[in-house]
């Protein structure tokens, strides 16, 4: 036996943009950010003397809300390259 299911486009729309789900983002995005800041890892100079700054931003233009974490620092992508410390810290998402 088949089941037909007909989703309700704008309703779909409606939850993937709230502002409940814009906060889940946030919560998630943030304890990204956190594990990030707890790596410790510090830029310019050497070794290093200024911590690394991390941002988060989270907006529900569009056809669905999103949250971002940026390394706000000109190294950030070599930073990501060297310890994949974003990567890394997806986890921390999870319980959040």
């Amino acid at each position: 036996m088949r089941v037909r299911i007909k989703l309700n486009r704008r309703g779909v729309h409606q939850v993937l943009v709230s502002a409940e789900t814009q906060e889940m983002l946030r919560a998630k995005a943030e304890a990204i950010a956190e594990a990030v800041r707890a790596a410790g890892i510090a830029v310019e100079g050497e070794p290093g003397d200024v911590p690394l700054p991390v941002t988060t931003n989270v907006t529900g233009r569009g056809i669905r809300a999103r949250g971002y974490v940026n390394l706000d620092h000109p190294s950030g992508v070599a930073v990501e390259a060297k310890h994949g410390i974003l990567t890394s810290s997806i986890d921390a998402a999870r319980g959040a």
